[in-house]
């Protein structure tokens, strides 16, 4: 199983040195970035759940257990932040650090090569599950407490809207939503949009690897590798890559009787809960101006750390 993740994690590595040798083609960067947010990743997500049956929209176990380890680690993430002196809201961006994954990006891609078709529709139901809920959370979070020290006045439902405004201008959001305007409606996918989807949705896995790995190479972060920060990235690397899928797996497995190891939706909802620190969360803390070199830092290790992981996982569950 090893062998089967190294390739994907190949493709990122090429992108890095690609990053590395070419250190001003920031302007393409981005369009391969927006490339694949806007228009790959989007088609693919669309064509796994358009296709989808209606029954197969009522996985709640799936969903519980996924939000559960979202939960769990994002609070155990904050209060091992105040733990260790770092307050709300700062404390936000490193508790979205500790369950914030690549799902789109590496995620998909793993799941796909690894088990074919058969995991796209949970893999794009649990990319929603891993990015929406952490989002708006994050948004909410600091824009009350920042407030409040300010001494400003922001209203829970103001926050509310912002993040919701932020979330149906998603454009992984706003791709779901159409998938599941074909589901509930009964609608069928026309041949040629399928087509077309199918087209660009192909080019997602490679293309977001290369991104990924493009994105990584513009992160600075050896002059930041020092005790104080390890400090903070330890304790995320631990959350991110060891308490969350634990706790989905136990969730999955033994409270919610997802007790057959072959379930496609139980094996994915740990290999997600399993992916390494997604780069969202460096923007986030670029936006709020918060340690971005200890998130850029926490991001390189764990995705290092996650080629032996995820490949251990991969190796425990059936093939």
């Amino acid at each position: 199983m090893f062998m089967t993740v190294v390739p994907i994690f190949l493709v990122i590595f090429v992108g890095y040195c690609f990053g590395r040798l070419n250190p001003d083609s920031g302007h393409s960067d981005k369009l391969i970035n927006d490339y694949v947010l806007y228009i790959a990743l989007p088609a693919l997500l669309f064509l796994a759940i358009a296709r989808a049956d209606t029954s197969e929209l009522q996985q709640w176990k799936f969903i519980v257990a996924s939000l559960a380890g979202i939960g769990v680690t994002y609070v155990s993430g904050m209060l091992l932040a105040k733990f260790m002196g770092v307050m709300l809201p700062q404390s936000s961006i490193l508790s979205m650090g500790a369950c914030y994954g690549t799902t789109g990006y590496l995620g998909l891609p793993i799941l796909i090569s690894v088990y074919g078709e058969s995991a796209a529709f949970p893999a794009a139901i649990a990319t929603i599950l891993h990015n929406i809920p952490v989002i708006i959370v994050v948004i909410i979070t600091y824009d009350i407490l920042s407030a409040r020290q300010s001494g400003s006045k922001t209203s829970i439902s103001q926050s509310f809207i912002k993040a919701l405004k932020a979330t149906l201008s998603n454009p992984l959001m706003i791709s779901v939503m159409m998938g599941l305007a074909f589901v509930c409606f009964d609608i069928p996918v026309p041949e040629f949009l399928q087509l077309v989807a199918e087209f660009l949705g192909n080019a997602t896995g490679p293309t977001a690897l290369f991104a990924l790995g493009l994105g990584l190479s513009r992160l600075k972060f050896k002059e930041h590798i020092n005790g104080e920060a390890l400090k903070l990235v330890v304790p995320m690397l631990l959350l991110k890559l060891g308490i969350q899928p634990l706790v989905t797996f136990i969730c999955a497995y033994y409270l919610l009787g997802m007790q057959q190891t072959d379930d496609i939706w139980l094996i994915v909802a740990i290999i997600m809960a399993a992916q390494p620190i997604g780069a969202g969360v460096y923007v986030f803390a670029n936006k709020y101006g918060f340690k971005q070199e200890v998130i850029s830092l926490s991001i390189i290790i764990s995705l290092l750390i996650s080629l032996v992981t995820i490949s251990t996982v991969l190796q425990l569950l059936p093939a």
